[in-house]
C-alpha cells in the first residue's frame, strides 16, 4: 500500500528539465498553437460581447498559469516516459448584466465562462499518431493540447418576482448523486410553499466530444473519438469506444424557507448513444452476423439512472446533522450511503462521528457490470480544537471495512489446494502468483471451478484497517506552520494483515517582504509494507522549496522544487510554476 503524497512509486520525477527535448517541442508547437489560438479566440469573442452589453456591469477576468516537468527512469537509467506541461485556464465572468443598480430581489443576469488548456509539450509523436506499422507507445485518444470548456452559461436569478432562476450553457451539478457537468438548460422554482423544484435537461459532457472533458462520465468505459485512421482499423483497440452525445434529465426537489434545515431528492438519468463494441474479438466465422468484424449495440440505451436524498440539519449551537442515500436502479442496490453528526462541546471545540459506505458502480456499457462488485464502509470519530487564537489542533481515528466473497486470509491457499497444489514450495508459489491455469472456469468438472463457485467458499467476509490522522496548524501575523500525520494498518500477524502505510509532513511558510515575497516548504516521510511484497517495502523522504512572490496586486508567481528519495526509485526530481492572475475594478 503506497502513500500517494509522498512515496518514490509515483510520477513525480525529472533528470531532464524541460528544453532537453527542444526539436520535438517544435515539430508539434504549430499544431500546439492552433489550439491555444482557439481558446483565445473564444474567451476575445466572450469579452467582445460582454463588453457591449453590460459596459456598467461588474466584470472580472481570472487566470493562471501552470508548468513544470518531469521524466519517468528506469532502474537502468532510460527515460520510459517524459513529461513538459503546460496547463493554463482563462475566466471571463460579467454580473449585473440588467443594467442600473443592484435591488435584491429584483432580476439579475450573469455570463460566466472559464476555459482550460492542458498542453503537453513531451509527448512523442508515437503516442498521438495511430501508425499501424508501428504503435510502440501509442495511445487512443491522446492529445498534445486538449482544449476543455471548465463551464460557460448565461444565468438569470429572481425572474417572476422571485420565484424562477435559470442557467443554460455547460455548468456543474453538486448534490448527493456526485459532482457532474452538463450541456443543457437548468431552472428552478422556489414556491411559496417551502419547497422549490429544480429540473434540468441536456448532455452528459464526455471526453472525445469538442471541448469536453472524460471526468464527469460514469466509470468502466475508455471513449473518446476514434480519428478516421483508428476508425478504418476497427480491429484495432476494440475497446476504444467511439465518443457519442449522451442525452440526459433530471429533477430535484428541495425544502427551502427553513434556515436550521435542508433536504433535498435528486434524481438524474443518462443515455448513451451512438455504435458500441460487444466484445474484444471479431467474428472468425464467415456465417455468424457482423461477419469478419465486432458485435455491436446501436441506439439509444441506459448509461446510469439513480436517485439520491440528503438531510442537513443545524441545531442553533448544538451540533449539526448531515446524512444522505443513493440507489442506483440500474443495478438495484444501495451505491452510497453516508452520515455524520458534529457536537459543538463549547466555541473553541467540536466533536463528531462520520461513517460512510460505497458501492461501485459503473456506466451500463462497462464489461466491469459483468463481474462481482463488494463494498466498502469505514467509521470514524474526530475532534477539532482552537486552544488559542493562533493554533488549531485536529485528529480522527476508525476503521475502514471491506466486504469481500470469502476470507482473504485463506482464500489463495484453499484455491491452491483444491487445484492440486500440495508441497510447501508449490502452495507458496500458488498463493502468491495465483493458479496456473486457463481453462478452469469454464470447465463445470474442473475441482478448481467447483471449488470456486461453491457458495459455502463464498460466504461474505469482513476484512478491517486501522486508520487515523492528525494535524497541528500554528499561524502567526506573517507565516505559519502545520504538521500532518497518517496511519492506515491491518490487524494481527503478516500472514492475516493487508500491510501498513504511515508517515508525516511537516510544512511552512514565512512572508519575507510582507504582502511581496514569501517562502515556503514542506519536509516528508513515509514508510509502507505489504507482507505479500516485501520486496517493495520501503520508506521514502522528500523535501519541497516553494518561493512565492507576488509583484502586482493582480498576479503572483509561485516555484517549487520537489525531490524525493527511496531505495525502489532512487532519486526524483520535479519542478513546478504557478502563475496566478485576477482582474477586476
Amino acid at each position: 500500500m503506497v502513500d500517494g503524497s509522498a512515496n518514490g512509486a509515483r510520477v513525480s520525477a525529472s533528470r531532464q528539465m524541460p528544453g532537453t527535448a527542444t526539436t520535438s517541442v517544435q515539430s508539434r508547437y504549430s499544431h500546439s498553437r492552433m489550439k491555444l489560438s482557439v481558446l483565445a479566440g473564444g474567451c476575445a469573442l466572450a469579452w467582445t460581447t460582454l463588453s457591449d452589453v453590460a459596459r456598467a456591469a461588474d466584470w472580472e477576468v481570472t487566470g493562471d498559469v501552470t508548468s513544470q516537468g518531469y521524466d519517468v527512469v528506469s532502474p537502468w537509467g532510460d527515460v520510459v516516459l517524459g513529461r513538459r506541461r503546460l496547463t493554463s485556464t482563462l475566466g471571463v465572468a460579467s454580473y449585473n448584466l440588467q443594467g442600473g443598480d443592484f435591488q435584491p430581489f429584483k432580476a439579475t443576469y450573469s455570463v460566466q465562462l472559464r476555459m482550460r488548456v492542458d498542453a503537453d509539450f513531451g509527448k512523442r509523436d508515437g503516442e498521438t499518431t495511430y501508425d499501424p506499422a508501428n504503435l510502440t507507445g501509442y495511445v487512443p485518444g491522446l492529445q498534445v493540447a486538449p482544449v476543455d470548456m471548465m463551464y460557460g452559461y448565461v444565468e438569470g436569478r429572481n425572474l417572476l418576482g422571485g420565484a424562477v432562476d435559470f442557467k443554460v450553457g455547460r455548468q456543474y451539478t453538486t448534490n448527493v448523486l456526485g459532482w457532474w457537468s452538463f450541456d443543457g438548460a437548468m431552472a428552478r422554482l422556489t414556491t411559496p410553499y417551502y419547497f422549490a423544484v429544480e429540473a434540468f435537461s441536456g448532455f452528459e459532457q464526455r471526453g472525445g466530444l469538442p471541448l469536453s472533458s472524460a471526468r464527469f462520465e460514469s466509470q468502466g468505459v475508455w471513449r473518446g473519438a476514434r480519428d478516421a485512421a483508428l476508425t478504418a482499423d476497427a480491429q484495432r483497440y476494440p475497446s476504444y469506444q467511439p465518443a457519442a452525445l449522451a442525452p440526459a434529465f433530471g429533477i430535484g426537489f428541495e425544502s427551502s424557507g427553513l434556515n436550521w434545515i435542508k433536504s433535498r431528492i435528486d434524481y438524474r438519468r443518462v443515455y448513451n448513444s451512438g455504435t458500441a463494441f460487444t466484445g474484444a474479438f471479431a467474428f472468425p466465422n464467415a456465417g455468424t452476423p457482423n461477419s469478419g468484424g465486432f458485435e455491436t449495440v446501436q441506439g439509444l440505451r441506459v448509461s446510469s439512472d439513480r436517485i439520491g436524498y440528503s438531510l442537513s440539519a443545524s441545531l442553533a449551537d448544538a451540533g449539526v446533522l448531515r446524512g444522505g442515500v443513493v440507489y442506483d436502479l440500474y443495478v438495484a442496490a444501495v451505491s452510497r450511503a453516508f452520515a455524520s453528526v458534529d457536537v459543538h462541546i463549547n466555541k473553541r471545540t467540536t466533536v463528531g462521528i462520520d461513517a460512510d459506505y460505497v458501492l461501485p458502480v459503473f456506466d451500463a456499457d462497462s464489461i466491469f457490470n459483468w463481474f462481482s462488485r463488494n463494498p466498502a464502509a469505514s467509521l470514524s470519530a474526530r475532534v477539532a480544537a482552537r486552544p488559542t487564537d493562533k493554533l488549531q489542533l485536529s485528529a480522527n481515528a476508525g476503521t475502514k471495512v471491506w466486504l469481500t466473497e470469502g476470507d482473504p486470509a485463506s482464500w489463495a491457499q484453499a484455491q491452491c489446494s483444491a487445484g492440486g497444489y500440495q508441497s510447501p514450495e508449490q502452495l507458496a508459489l500458488c498463493t502468491r502468483y495465483g493458479v496456473d491455469s486457463t481453462s478452469w472456469y469454464t470447465n463445470p468438472n474442473n475441482s478448481l471451478y467447483t471449488f470456486t463457485r461453491a457458495e459455502e467458499n463464498r460466504v461474505a467476509h469482513a476484512s478491517a484497517d486501522l486508520v487515523g490522522n492528525a494535524n497541528a496548524m500554528y499561524a502567526w501575523l506573517t507565516g505559519k506552520a502545520d504538521v500532518r500525520a497518517m496511519l492506515q494498518t491491518g490487524f494481527g500477524e503478516d500472514a492475516t494483515n493487508r500491510g501498513r502505510r504511515m508517515g508525516a509532513t511537516v510544512s511552512a511558510q514565512q512572508a519575507l517582504v510582507p504582502g511581496i515575497f514569501w517562502l515556503g516548504g514542506r519536509v516528508s516521510a513515509y514508510d509502507w509494507h505489504d507482507p505479500l511484497r516485501p520486496d517493495r517495502d520501503a520508506t521514502s523522504f522528500g523535501y519541497v522549496i516553494a518561493p512565492e512572490v507576488q509583484p502586482l496586486q493582480f498576479g503572483k508567481l509561485r516555484v517549487e522544487w520537489e525531490h524525493e528519495m527511496n531505495r525502489l526509485v532512487g532519486q526524483r526530481f520535479r519542478v513546478l510554476a504557478l502563475i496566478t492572475m485576477k482582474v477586476a475594478p
